[in-house]
Order: C-alpha cells, then structure tokens, then sequence
C-alpha cells in the first residue's frame, strides 16, 4: 500500500497470528491458481515515497523537512512522535500520504516552529520510541535527512511510490512471472483493503454514522467518508470489468496523465481510444458525492446503477456534503523487475502513482494473504 487508511489492528504489538487474505474483486486477467503470501516479514513490503521535487533550502524557513525511514508504526504514530518531540499539536506536522505500518518504509514529514528555533533532529530520532509510549513498543523510525523550508509539506504532493516486495510460499513462480508480465498495461486501480478497516469496519462504522450515530472525531468521521467512498469505486470498477472489461463508455470522463484535470467524451473515436493507448489520458470512475456527475450516457447509467446499489451510503455522502471527484480505472506498472530468490519465493519491484495500492496489483496477480499482525 502507498496511501491509504490504516487498518484497525493495535498499533501496541506486532505479533502475527492468522493469515489475513485480500476480499477479491473481480480480476481483469482472470482467475488463477497461483497462491502465495506477503509481508511474512515487515522488510518483505518495502515502500519508498519519490516526491518529484525537493524542499527548498532556506536556513530561516520555519518548515523543518524530515526524511524518515519507519517500520512499525503508522505514518500518523511517526508524525504524533515528531509534535511531542518539538512541543506542537500534532496539526503543525505535514506528510503526503499514508504508508503501511507493517512494512519498512521511507516518506517526508515536515514541522513548523519559531524561526529561530533549531532541534537537534538527530538527537531526537535516537530516542527509544517505547520508553516514550507502550503504543510505539516494536517500531523503529530513523532519520534521513533534514532541511529547512519555507513551504510546509501538502498532502498528496508526491509523484509516485517505489515498491520491493518479497512474496514467500508462491505455488508457480512461472506462472507467476508470466503473469506479472502480461498484466503491466491494464491493472484495476482498487482501493486496497486496509483502506477498509479489518473486516471492512470502517464500512460499517460509517452505515451507523449515516444512520444517526454521532461521531465527534473529525479524523475518524473523514476517515469514514473517505472509506465509503472508496468502497462505492471498487464496486463501480468491479461491475465495469464485468460487463465491457476496458472497452470505452459513451460518455467517459477522462483524466489527463499526471494532472487533475479532466474532460468527457460524448464520442470515444478512434483519437481518443490512441489517446488513451498511449497512456495520454485514463479513464475515470466516480469518487461520489453531493453534487453532479460530469459523466454522461452510458458511463453516467453505470455510476446510477452502482449508486442505487448502496443508496445508504450514497445518500449519507450526500447529506454529508462531500465534494465528488474522480480516479483513474487503470494503472500501468512503471520500473517493473521480477527476480526468482528460491524455489517458492520471488521478489518483484515497480513503481505506483500516489494514492495507488501495491495490495491492487498483488491481487490481480494471484490470491495472496499475509499475516495479520496485532
């Protein structure tokens, strides 16, 4: 995962007990057989955030930019860490996106303080994180670099995750490999699990917050929305598979590579579906809410039929006024390597858009579970 919601395990142990498998939404590629596990260990799911710029150094900037690398902990326990460290409310500490827990991984934070006040950053991160709090018992966060910005740190800023993966137990590491290869191009762009809380959780804390059950968290209630959200595109992805796999709609809307900006096509001709080989432009699904969609036609029938689906949770994300917007169907796989490492484990490496799900790719590749660590 690169971004996403955290799951709902304790963040006070890391043991690991039963196998957690992946709910399984409809696959592009088609069924297989090839099984195996992820994250046996927290250094077989390595995550690596590439922001695309770098912080601009200003040695009078009240933005401190810390480059961290974390293993047990979730980004906002890193951050929380980061606000007790220095004395701020943990709303002056800035991150793009959210990064596995149960993983080693590598993002940017940053903090700001009084312009003339300098912590010593790397006094700060030798600290033993479990004298300060039992909940950061097992969790490791070392400190990369720092530099002194202007500018805070904006959510979803970063220009993509880098991706090392060591799956264990795989049953056909041919057919793994050749699976790997063909699906490259065309992968569904699912939210992953986590983004549901164990047992999709969220979902059904939120189906009681719809229903009248009043939430005072606002991070908890955003979260939830956030959740129901995703839920509605995975089902609204999953019933396009279905029915036309990636043939066009009549009225798609499309979002221009590595922009937000998008348009909708009454007409997909013959320079749209080039346009959209040559990975120039994506198709996009609803992320619903209150307000009109810019699809039309026939795409615009599919997000009413997937709406009257769950009109509970259509209509709460209504009533909560949440600002619709879109996502792109379809990932290509950037930096793509496959390397067997023994009979039954492989490592594989790519790279993901922000905001995409390394757990997406794994299951299009095959049925993968891994521990589920309490």
């Amino acid at each position: 995962m690169s971004a996403g919601i955290q799951d709902n395990a304790s963040a006070g142990h890391s043991s690991a007990t039963a196998s957690k498998t992946m709910k399984q939404w409809q696959r592009l590629a088609g069924d297989t057989s090839v099984s195996g596990q992820y994250k046996e260990k927290p250094e077989y799911f390595e995550v690596i955030e590439e922001l695309g710029f770098l912080p601009t150094a200003d040695e009078k900037g009240q933005h401190h930019w810390l480059h961290v690398r974390k293993t047990q902990l979730t980004t906002e326990q890193v951050a929380k860490f980061i606000a007790q460290a220095v004395g701020v409310p943990v709303r002056e500490v800035g991150y793009s996106g959210l990064k596995d827990k149960f993983a080693v991984t590598e993002q940017w934070f940053s903090v700001q303080l009084p312009a003339l006040t300098q912590p010593d950053w790397a006094a700060i991160f030798t600290v033993e994180l479990s004298s300060i709090s039992p909940r950061y018992a097992g969790g490791q966060v070392t400190l990369l670099n720092a530099v002194r910005s202007s500018k805070k740190l904006r959510r979803g800023v970063h220009k993509c995750n880098h991706f090392r993966l060591r799956l264990t137990s795989v049953s056909d590491p041919a057919a793994l490999q050749a699976r790997f290869r063909a699906i490259s191009s065309w992968i569904p762009n699912y939210y992953g699990e986590q983004r549901f809380g164990f047992g999709q959780g969220n979902i059904q804390q939120a189906e009681a917050m719809f229903a009248g059950k009043r939430i005072k968290d606002r991070n908890l209630r955003s979260i939830l929305l956030s959740s129901v959200r995703s839920w509605l595109f995975n089902h609204y992805l999953e019933r396009r598979i279905q029915n036309v796999q990636t043939k066009l709609l009549a009225g798609d809307v499309f979002l221009l590579a590595g922009s937000h900006s998008f348009f909708t096509a009454t007409d997909c001709d013959e320079e749209i579906q080039q346009r959209v080989a040559s990975g120039d432009i994506i198709p996009s699904g609803p992320l619903f809410g209150d307000g009109e969609s810019a699809a039309q036609a026939d795409a615009l029938a599919l997000e009413t039929e997937v709406a009257s689906l769950f009109p509970e949770l259509h209509a709460g994300l209504v009533a909560s006024r949440v600002k619709p917007d879109r996502r792109e169907l379809w990932l290509r796989l950037q930096d793509a390597h496959f390397q067997q490492i023994s009979d039954n484990e492989v490592e594989i490496r790519f790279s993901l858009p922000a905001g995409s799900f390394a757990t997406s790719v794994l299951q299009e590749l095959g049925d993968f579970s891994a521990p589920r660590y309490e």
